[in-house]
């Protein structure tokens, strides 16, 4: 049922995230994020605070990642001009992050006497191989603040480079001294750099040398006059002339690492970074990835966030546009705190900010009011939130709902297409819809199923985006994943890809991925696919059926995972052998019996342990597809145990169909693998309890009638493939309930766990900042399956007159029920959404 709310409910319900950045000279940003929420507090003691300190790469990035978890270290380096200090980084999980400043800033010089000509980035590489003695193998380089131009020399002589005059004597530390440089030994350079990820955290884009290069731009501020300006720039060009000589000694070029983007940042040390090899990203970007905002956003009703002052610089990436960025990305409004502000309201609006604050309206004096900075932001963070509106959402629905792998009376706040909050019944949260589920009603999750061949491009006439998204939406399905092959042109390269994500684009009514296809001949093509957002990449160990996707050899598909694995990629397997396919072919009849002894178990079994055997040596995450055997699932345990990244699926028709019962002529009941006997339709449920099976999809694979019934009831001549997107879930879970399992373990095996294996971590689960897909189903209502009545293109379904359980009543995609006329889903990455914007 549902109904509109006229008008707001009283009461707060409100989550808080608080993300700011130091206000300099008088708070750090876990200082500032401390006095924001007591002031938060003080105006609702009930309100729920998520305090998240950031920073833009350079100053302060330490205490966001601190703040975020890392562990603190600490190294006695060399400071900006020699002497010695304790200087931290920190360490998670293999990755380090080095602010610069902490070894080589301005604010390290001893009584402020600024050195422009003998400054040194040496600490910084101190750091940076301490960071390596940690056994850090990824690093992220924050440079800001620094009181050297040097080009980064000091911090390549700490990680083993020789900077030589003409005698071959070592050079003092500092840029001046590059004037005098003759050569550059290298031999000694650390080689766990080889091996090492390197992120350079900046947002400067300055070049190395030149008018806007690191000495003409940033020696001035750091103590250097017109003539040392002119002595530094000669020296930084000195220093990329001798780098050249040393030929591929650096990863990246000397003369291409100092024209590039970034390369002047910090007196010179991007340039040395960038021909390490570094990689160099916004600064805000980094620090946010790796503080975990966007997660934490998630069910936020609010995000404040700030900075000692918010002006035009602002604009150009600093903190509070990042997160303003991240929070309009996540449908939260953003506030700003800050000591002063020089933007327009109009300014102020177009950022993003729903509203912005400045300490200057308490405390017009700079000087008291960076003095009581901390008194006057609780001040002002207290106005700014009695200020803000209560939380309302888009829709709220009511009811029994799976959350968490459990039932529960809830009330569920969505805003902007995510679930935005989870509240206990009796809430009252407050939208303008309300939907009362009724008593003979759950809420589940949008089912996701991973398997389906839409046909779409080039074969339109067996399926196509708009049929195949109908009957998934009616079937409670919010996000599907396409197979490769079956259209024309397969899904074999990116301009393949383009094309049917072309076709797709405006015509699907629930969300649709894309998988790659692995052929022979197209190893180059995997990574650019990758790249695009593809899912993963699937191959076949025999004919798959249609001549524009041939299989793979064995050493085929090897070379295949080896690149896969290299990419972090996923393979996917139609897993029967090719060789015992071929030595057990039948003469062609109606009866089932022939066509189920073409297709033997040991085919299957033979090519899994292949699979697993290239897995094992390539180190790639692997996945059989339609697991049709029982007597694999022991080897496939057995891998697992072993430590092999392995994943496995099986079908509605293997768990709910039996070779025994299949009429002859009845084709439609032919798939590959085939339907087996009772037995191993048995032994496939005990797989699904005990969790060797890791999710069940539905193969969708339709075809025209004229290829499923060809040969007037042979099986060898028909077309083998099971249409069963709309009816999983009743399938499933009328099976299920027979065997004495329940709801919640069926809805965990269609919706979470498929989700969790492609990465699709916004999707298959109610929970706080997840998708709001979800489908209204009444489980003890029962009907008949009407091959007719099905939104496939074609009428064809061996469960034809079958009575299930369970009815999907309504499916909601991003919070709005789908519509049958109107094409709401979008087509998405790997890591997000790509094309598609709902209405």
């Amino acid at each position: 049922m549902l109904r509109r709310r006229s008008s707001p409910s009283p009461g707060s319900d409100m989550r808080l995230v608080i993300a700011p950045d130091k206000f300099k000279g008088s708070l750090t940003a876990p200082e500032v994020a401390e006095r924001v929420a007591s002031g938060a507090r003080r105006a609702d003691p009930s309100i729920e605070v998520v305090a998240i300190p950031v920073a833009d790469g350079g100053e302060g990035t330490l205490d966001a990642v601190l703040a975020a978890g890392f562990e603190r270290r600490t190294a006695v380096v060399a400071g900006p001009t020699g002497e010695q200090v304790d200087a931290a980084f920190a360490v998670r999980d293999g990755e380090a992050v080095i602010e610069m400043a902490r070894a080589s800033g301005l604010d390290l010089l001893p009584d402020g006497r600024k050195d422009a000509l003998g400054a040194t980035s040496l600490g910084t590489g101190q750091l940076v191989r301490a960071a390596l003695d940690a056994g850090c193998r990824r690093i992220v380089l924050g440079i800001g603040g620094s009181a050297s131009t040097d080009g980064g020399a000091g911090l390549l002589q700490a990680l083993g480079a020789r900077f030589l005059d003409d005698a071959g004597r070592e050079l003092p530390v500092g840029g001046g001294a590059l004037a005098g440089l003759a050569e550059v030994d290298l031999k000694g350079l650390d080689p766990r750099l080889a091996e090492t990820e390197i992120t350079l955290a900046s947002d400067v884009d300055n070049v190395l040398v030149g008018p806007s290069g690191a000495a003409a731009v940033f020696a001035p501020q750091k103590g250097a006059s017109p003539a040392d300006v002119t002595v530094l720039d000669a020296a930084l060009a000195r220093l990329v002339e001798v780098l050249a000589a040393t030929g591929d000694a650096l990863a990246v070029p000397a003369a291409e690492a100092s024209s590039r983007a970034g390369a002047g940042a910090a007196g010179g040390v991007g340039f040395a970074a960038i021909a390490l090899g570094a990689k160099r990203r916004a600064g805000i970007d980094v620090v946010l990835e790796m503080t975990g905002l966007a997660d934490r956003l998630r069910g936020a009703d609010a995000v404040i966030t700030g900075e000692g002052s918010l002006d035009e610089q602002s604009l150009m990436g600093k903190t509070p546009v990042g997160v303003a960025r991240a929070a309009a990305a996540a449908g939260v409004p953003v506030y700003a705190v800050c000591g002063r502000t020089t933007l327009s309201a109009e300014v102020v609006a177009d950022a993003g900010f729903a509203g912005v604050r400045a300490l200057s309206e308490l405390e017009p004096d700079p000087e008291r009011s960076m003095k009581n900075a901390g008194v006057l932001l609780e001040e002002l963070a207290e106005s700014m939130v009695r200020a803000m509106p209560v939380p309302r959402y888009d829709v709220v629905l009511r009811g029994r709902a799976l959350i968490d792998g459990a039932f529960a009376d809830a009330e569920i706040g969505v805003r902007a297409g995510c679930i935005a909050r989870i509240a206990p019944a009796g809430a009252e949260l407050d939208a303008d819809h309300i939907v009362e589920l009724s008593a003979d009603e759950v809420l589940l999750p949008g089912l996701v199923d991973t398997h389906v061949h839409v046909n779409e491009p080039g074969r339109t006439e067996w399926e196509g985006f708009e049929s195949a998204t109908r009957a998934a939406a009616a079937g409670g399905v919010t996000t599907i994943v396409d197979m490769p092959l079956n259209s024309i042109p397969p899904t074999v390269s990116v301009a393949a890809l383009d094309e049917k994500r072309a076709v797709a684009d405006g015509r699907v009514f629930v969300d649709v991925g894309f998988w790659g296809g692995a052929v022979p001949g197209n190893l180059a093509d995997l990574a650019p696919l990758h790249d695009e957002g593809v899912f993963g990449f699937k191959c076949f160990l025999l004919p798959s059926g249609v001549d524009e996707f041939p299989d793979l050899s064995v050493e085929e598909m090897r070379q295949a995972m080896a690149v896969l694995a290299g990419l972090g990629s996923m393979l996917i397997v139609h897993a029967e052998d090719a060789h015992i396919i071929e030595e057990s072919i039948q003469a062609g009849s109606r009866d089932y019996a022939p066509f189920l002894a073409s297709r033997p178990r040991s085919a299957e079994d033979a090519a899994i342990a292949e699979v697993i055997r290239g897995a094992v040596d390539t180190g790639v995450r692997a996945h059989i597809l339609h697991l049709s055997n029982a007597d694999s699932l022991g080897r496939i345990a057995a891998a697992r145990v072993d430590g092999v990244d392995l994943s496995v699926e099986t079908c509605p028709h293997y768990l709910t169909l039996a070779a025994e019962d299949i009429p002859a002529g009845n084709t439609a009941f032919k798939c590959c693998p085939p339907i087996r006997e009772k037995g191993n339709r048995d032994e496939l449920w005990r797989g699904i309890a005990d969790g060797t099976i890791d999710f069940i999809v539905s193969d969708h694979s339709p075809s025209t009638p004229e290829m499923k019934f060809a040969g007037d009831g042979d099986f060898a001549v028909a077309w083998g493939g099971i249409a069963s997107l709309q009816l999983g879930l009743p399938l499933v879970w009328t099976e299920a309930r027979r065997r004495g399992l329940a709801l919640e373990h069926v809805v965990a095996l269609m919706a979470e766990k498929p989700a969790a294996r492609v990465g699709l971590a916004d999707k298959g689960r109610i929970r706080e900042g997840s998708a709001a897909d979800f489908v209204v189903f009444a489980p003890e209502e029962t009907f008949t399956v009407d091959a007719a009545a099905l939104a496939h293109r074609h009428p064809i379904t061996p469960y034809d007159g079958r009575e299930l359980s369970g009815v999907v009543r309504t499916t909601y995609l991003a919070g709005i029920p789908v519509e049958k006329d109107v094409p709401r889903g979008r087509l998405l990455r790997r890591a997000g959404i790509e094309n598609g914007a709902r209405s």
